[in-house]
C-alpha cells in the first residue's frame, strides 16, 4: 500500500507540473507515455498472439497525431491525420514476406495507434482552450507559467483527471475495505460493485467542484451530473483495458510504475474520460483555440 501510494504521488507530479506549464511541456510529456505505452502494448500482443508487432508501427502514427495537435487543432486536419495514422501500420506491414501475418499485426498496430493517439492528442486540444473562466488561483498559476491565455484548458484538464483519478482512488479503497459483490469477475476479479458505486458518488463530488474550484461554465448541478457520468466513463476505461489484458493473458501491461502495474494500466480511464471532457468543452462553448 505505501508503494502504491508513493508511485501515485509520483505521478501525479509528474502529470500535473507539465500541464500546468503549457503546452509545450505537455506535449515532451505526452510523447513520452506515447512511447512507453507503444511498448507494452506492442510487447503484451506479440507475447500473446502469433505476431509481432513493432513498437514503431504504433508510436509513430500516434505521435504524428500529437505533433499535428500541437500546431493546429483544425478538425478537417485532424481527421486527415486520423486516417493516415490508421493507414501507415498497412504500409509498414506490407513489406513482409507472410502478407496474412503482415494484416494481422497492421490491424493491431492501427488499432493500436489510435487507441493511444487519439485520446492523448484530445488532452493537448483540451489543454489549449481559450476562453473565459471565473477561478482565480487557477489563472494565478497559469499567469505565473506565462501561459494564461489558455487558463481554461487548464481548468479542464484538472478538473477530468481529478474526477477520473479520484474515482479509481475512492473505488479501489471502498472495495478493498467493504466490497462483498464482484463488479466483473471475468474481467476484473478484484473491481466490486461496492466501489464502483463508492467512484460514481465521489466523480459527483467532484464533478461538482467545477465551477466553484475551478471556475468552469456551468452549475454545480450540472457538474455534479457530468462527474457521475465522467466517473462511469472512467471506469469503463479500467474495464476495457482489462479486458484487452484478459484477451491477451496478461495481468498488467508492464512494470514501469511500481503497485500500479505499467503506464498503459495507470492511464486507462484516462483515455475515455479526456475525449469526453473535450466534447463536453466543445458542446458547452467553453472556450476556443
Amino acid at each position: 500500500m505505501r508503494q502504491r501510494t508513493l508511485s501515485a504521488v509520483f505521478v501525479v507530479l509528474v502529470t500535473v507540473v507539465p500541464a500546468v506549464l503549457g503546452t509545450v511541456s505537455l506535449l515532451a510529456l505526452l510523447l513520452v507515455v506515447t512511447v512507453q505505452a507503444a511498448r507494452e502494448l506492442s510487447r503484451g500482443f506479440s507475447r500473446s498472439l502469433p505476431l509481432s508487432v513493432s513498437s514503431a508501427s504504433v508510436t509513430i502514427p500516434a505521435a504524428i497525431l500529437l505533433i499535428v495537435t500541437f500546431f493546429t487543432t483544425s478538425g478537417t486536419l485532424l481527421l486527415a491525420v486520423s486516417v493516415l495514422a490508421l493507414f501507415l501500420p498497412l504500409a509498414w506491414y506490407a513489406r513482409v514476406d507472410d502478407l496474412q501475418r503482415g494484416l494481422r499485426a497492421a490491424l493491431t498496430a492501427s488499432f493500436a495507434a489510435l487507441y493511444l493517439g487519439l485520446p492523448l492528442a484530445s488532452a493537448l486540444a483540451l489543454r489549449s482552450l481559450e476562453g473565459e473562466m471565473t477561478s482565480v488561483w487557477i489563472r494565478a498559476l497559469a499567469r505565473t507559467a506565462g501561459n494564461e491565455q489558455t487558463a481554461l484548458g487548464l481548468a479542464w484538464i484538472g478538473w477530468v483527471i481529478s474526477i477520473t483519478w479520484l474515482t479509481d482512488t475512492s473505488a479501489y479503497l471502498v472495495g478493498a475495505r467493504w466490497g462483498r459483490h464482484k463488479l466483473t469477475p471475468r474481467l476484473s476479479p478484484g473491481k466490486t460493485r461496492e466501489g464502483a458505486l463508492a467512484g460514481l458518488l465521489t466523480g459527483a463530488v467532484v464533478g461538482a467542484l467545477g465551477p466553484s474550484i475551478f471556475g468552469l461554465p456551468f452549475t454545480a448541478w450540472f457538474g455534479a451530473l457530468a462527474g457521475t457520468v465522467l466517473a462511469g466513463l472512467a471506469e469503463l476505461g479500467d474495464l476495457a483495458e482489462s479486458f484487452l489484458k484478459r484477451g491477451l493473458g496478461l495481468k498488467d501491461f508492464g512494470t514501469t510504475i511500481p503497485g500500479h502495474g505499467g503506464v498503459l494500466d495507470r492511464i486507462d480511464a484516462l483515455l475515455v474520460t479526456i475525449p469526453a471532457t473535450l466534447l463536453l468543452a466543445t458542446l458547452l462553448g467553453g472556450g476556443h483555440t
